[in-house]
């Protein structure tokens, strides 16, 4: 009787196809407060930290988050010169952040200091692969010269790559001569047993079929969207900031605070905004970086901050709020404008101010396949041409809510839930065990 119980109990249990996962990734900044606090409350990467979340539930998780310091494109505020094993409450899974260069003596070269660092995480991780021997080892591409390493020396082994859209200096890869270059083009020609890239309008598709082996499998996924209920509490500095404002258009402006992000064009064409309608705008900035306190002092220097607010460190649960107080969002992502921020503005039904498609680089080709005529189009890099789109609109304030009506019946036909989102990638790696 007892072995006919637990014949049972083992085939209910394959349905949920339980594995042992080593789950390896940059440590994104949106990441660094929930580990520094043990407390699980992510900023950002939401296609990330959904499918841990996922994942934890039914599979014995490990998760290894490798600090990489500041680069041109991104920035760490972790400085730890340890590496850390951290306890979660909100998670089961085992979790380590792996310290970056500042393990090192601070006399060392930047450069070499960097090349240590991912030889260090390199040893350590196949050290953890032979005392563990997990089921799945998934990667994201920050890692990817480690990933091919470790395919070689277990070849056995299911890897999976994750490619969270084509950034430039990915772009730049497949036509580049330089050394490092041509190290991540060999590591991306590797055996994976799958590689799933992001549909965030960069090209990812397109760039996909230029680096990897044709034998090689890769999925490509339009993130999803959460939606706020109908019982939803908003905080209450968001009432606030809707009730003060409340005879204002709200423009809501959502990222890293990088050049590489565009902030400072967003801001350029703000700052002509503000001083010939003062009493009828007010812009939301949401989100850190590197150039919070140049941002700010550039604003107070033109005397504008009664046209401006700033939201810093907001956890990703309260973005959707921030969407539904605000009338327009800009978008100035050059890579892409499928992203989760502009995503979300969708979902929130925003009329949206976004980048024109740039056909050479393959950028933003499959934006304007799905949104067509529903939001505004600015030519690239044109800080004229984003004026005068934003001029129109508060001009003409009667057309806010026509694009936001437009958006509404369109988004319809592409967007997915974060449940069904997840599900699509769980599904991915459940079926190479």
């Amino acid at each position: 009787m007892i072995l006919v119980f637990v014949i049972v109990i083992n085939k209910l249990n394959l349905k949920y196809t339980i594995m042992k996962i080593f789950f390896i990734t940059r440590l994104f900044t949106g990441f660094e407060n929930s580990l520094k606090k043990s407390r699980w409350c992510p900023e950002g990467l939401p296609t990330i930290y959904k499918l841990i979340n996922e994942l934890d539930k039914k599979n014995t998780l490990y998760l290894y988050f490798l600090a990489k310091d500041s680069g041109k494109t991104y920035t760490s505020g972790w400085n730890y010169k340890k590496d850390m094993k951290i306890a979660m409450k909100e998670l089961k899974a085992q979790t380590y952040v792996f310290a970056g260069i500042n393990y090192f003596y601070s006399f060392i070269p930047k450069n070499f200091a960097k090349l240590l660092r991912d030889l260090r995480h390199l040893i350590f991780l196949i050290f953890l692969i032979k005392k563990h021997k997990p089921d799945l080892i998934y990667l994201d591409s920050s890692n990817v010269v480690i990933a091919a390493i470790i395919k070689i020396l277990f070849p056995k082994n299911n890897i999976v790559l994750r490619v969270l859209g084509i950034c430039s200096f990915l772009r730049s890869i497949p036509n580049s001569k330089r050394i490092i270059n041509k190290i991540y083009k060999w590591a991306f020609k590797s055996d994976f047993s799958a590689v799933i890239g992001t549909q965030d309008g960069s090209g990812t598709e397109i760039w996909l079929n230029k680096l990897l082996k044709n034998s090689v499998k890769r999925y490509v996924l339009l993130n999803g969207v959460d939606t706020i209920s109908k019982d939803c509490k908003f905080k209450e500095n968001y009432i606030k900031i809707k009730k003060v404002n409340e005879k204002k258009i709200l423009v809501l402006f959502l990222g890293r605070l990088e050049a590489s992000k565009g902030v400072f064009f967003f801001l350029e064409a703000a700052l002509n905004i503000a001083k010939r309608y003062k009493k009828k705008i007010k812009f939301i900035i949401v989100g850190d970086g590197s150039l919070y306190k140049t941002i700010i002092d550039k604003i107070y220097r033109n005397n504008m901050s009664y046209n401006f607010d700033f939201l810093r460190n907001i956890p990703h649960s309260e973005v959707l709020q921030l969407q539904s107080i605000s009338d327009i969002y800009i978008s100035t992502n050059k890579d892409g404008n499928l992203s989760n921020a502009n995503l979300e503005a969708i979902s929130a039904n925003k009329c949206m101010i976004i980048p024109h498609k740039r056909h050479k680089e393959n950028i933003d080709i499959e934006t304007e396949l799905l949104l067509k005529d529903t939001v505004l189009y600015y030519k690239n890099n044109n800080l004229k041409s984003l004026t005068e789109k934003l001029k129109f609109l508060i001009t003409n304030p009667k057309q806010i809510n026509k694009m936001s009506q437009k958006i509404q019946i369109r988004k319809k036909s592409f967007l997915k839930s974060w449940k069904e989102r997840i599900n699509e990638e769980k599904n991915i790696l459940y079926k190479l065990k």
